[in-house]
């Protein structure tokens, strides 16, 4: 047997597999998406991500996948089809994942009465939907605002009122400053309504608290007689009190990282030993109703200890690289997003492990359905000249007309393949010439207790498991070695 001939038997076979992997990829495309393999390997990363690999915390994590699906982030995802024909075959996939599901015993991942979810999450649809279900967003605000309403209560307003009523003792005078007292604190709880309702940041509030302080003084001045003993005491009792705020930017900082909840105290607030939970229950007991319904909703809301492993480590990190004039839940944000992408990309790298193993099953199925044996395929090249040439040809055009990849190809490729299945006789099937050829060759083969016919089913089906892709650039390069040949020699002078 020449070289040519042999290159026209490999083309073949690399055609022929070629054409099954194309039968084998749609067939696991179509199975994968009435099992919905794709949403259900998604639902259950999630739950490995948030229980940490820890069998123990599966049950947690998967009532807090569960209840992260709920989220409006989520759940608008997974949308419905429309029309009366979309509806049915909706219905019907979700009949047939019911029934797997049955059969083999498998949990419905989906949650108690749902059929289905979504194949793909944005990173910042987990995290918003991780936020909210830890209510990170609203608990960092309830302690914001007692800590700048504090802050302003006790080391602005109660000081000034001390020193207000030394002067008013001091010059008999007890209706001194009382208008201007009356402003600043009115000012002040003004600042802290504006900070509530989110008009402003934390480092403005405490800007315009100063500033209100600085503006009460020059009233002061204003209002009280010059060159008085008593007048220099207490604007210099007030400078005290001021310097005792933000006397640098250094000490402006320490102060506001005092008043701002950093993400760790946040995370443990599901520590009902922790500070943060003590703070928080003393403001519920106090009669804060957005305290007491934190409480509530945090009660509901568990967390599981390797989720917040995790997030104390994202925590610790937004710590070091935050600045005082950042939000740090926003930046905690935007670091879950990154921890998420890293847990779906090794989530990606198992999926597609997974899929090369039903690929394999299916290519093995699908050789066994159709008898496609690699010896006999083989065998009938090397012996039928006519099969041979039959699929060469099909073989060049195929590579002639798609020259590039083969999605950007598809229909042409499709199109070829539908005539070479209808017009060439493939060694193929169960019909009586297929099987007598095959017990014929049975009666040569030398290994014993494997009949010939099986091997070549196994070899088919790893063929096939290796994509039509695969087979379609091995196509074209073996096609380009067969036709290379050498250079015509030009004419001699």
């Amino acid at each position: 047997m020449n070289f040519p001939i042999v290159l026209d038997i490999a083309l073949g076979l690399v055609f022929v597999f070629f054409v099954l992997s194309l039968l084998a990829s749609e067939a696991q495309e179509i199975i994968g998406t009435l099992l919905q393999w794709r949403a259900e390997h998604l639902k259950q990363s999630i739950e490995v991500l948030l229980a940490g690999n820890e069998r123990e915390k599966e049950k947690a994590a998967q009532e807090l996948a569960d209840a992260l699906y709920e989220s409006p982030w989520i759940r608008g995802l997974d949308q419905e089809a429309k029309g009366t024909i979309a509806r049915f075959f909706r219905r019907v996939s979700h009949l047939i994942g019911r029934i797997y599901r049955a059969l083999t015993g498998q949990r419905n991942v989906f949650g108690v009465g749902k059929t289905s979810g979504p194949s793909y999450i944005p990173p910042e649809a987990f995290a918003n939907s991780l936020l909210e279900r830890m209510q990170l967003g609203n608990l960092w605000q309830v302690l914001a605002h007692e800590r700048i309403s504090g802050f302003a209560r006790d080391r602005v307003l109660a000081p000034v009122s001390n020193i207000l009523s030394d002067l008013k003792a001091s010059t008999g005078n007890e209706f001194l400053l009382n208008a201007e007292l009356q402003q600043l604190e009115q000012g002040l709880h003004q600042i802290v309504e504006d900070f509530k309702a989110g008009i402003v940041s934390l480092p403005e509030s405490l800007d315009r608290v100063i500033n209100r302080l600085d503006e009460f003084g020059l009233m002061a001045s204003d209002i009280l007689p010059d060159n008085h003993p008593l007048t220099e005491t207490f604007l210099r009792r007030l400078d005290y009190i001021r310097r005792g705020l933000a006397s640098s930017p250094t000490e402006k900082a320490a102060l506001l990282s005092k008043l701002r909840p950093n993400v760790a105290q946040l995370l443990d607030i599901f520590d009902s030993g922790s500070p943060a939970y003590g703070e928080l229950n003393r403001l519920a007991q106090t009669g804060n109703p957005e305290a007491r319904a934190l409480i509530d909703r945090l009660a509901q809301a568990p967390v599981t200890p390797a989720l917040r492993s995790s997030l104390a480590a994202i925590a610790r990190k937004v710590e070091v690289t935050a600045d005082s004039t950042r939000d740090d839940v926003k930046l905690f944000g935007y670091e879950l997003e990154k921890w998420f992408d890293r847990g779906m990309e090794r989530a990606t790298g198992v999926y597609k492990r997974n899929a090369k193993a039903v690929a394999l099953l299916i290519g093995i199925a699908t050789a066994v359905s159709i008898n496609a044996d690699s010896f006999h395929m083989a065998t009938r090249l090397a012996v039928d000249p006519l099969l041979r040439n039959a699929i060469t040809q099909t073989a060049d055009q195929l590579t002639a007309e798609a020259t590039g990849d083969l999605s950007q190809n598809i229909e042409q490729v499709q199109t070829a393949v539908n005539q070479a299945l209808n017009e060439i006789p493939f060694p193929l099937g169960y019909n009586d010439v297929v099987v007598q050829q095959q017990l014929a060759a049975e009666q040569a083969w030398p290994i014993p207790f494997i009949p010939r016919r099986l091997l070549g089913w196994v070899v088919s089906g790893f063929a096939i498991s290796m994509g039509s892709t695969f087979w379609f650039n091995v196509l074209k390069k073996v096609i380009n070695v067969r036709n290379t040949g050498d250079k015509p020699e030009g004419p001699r002078e």
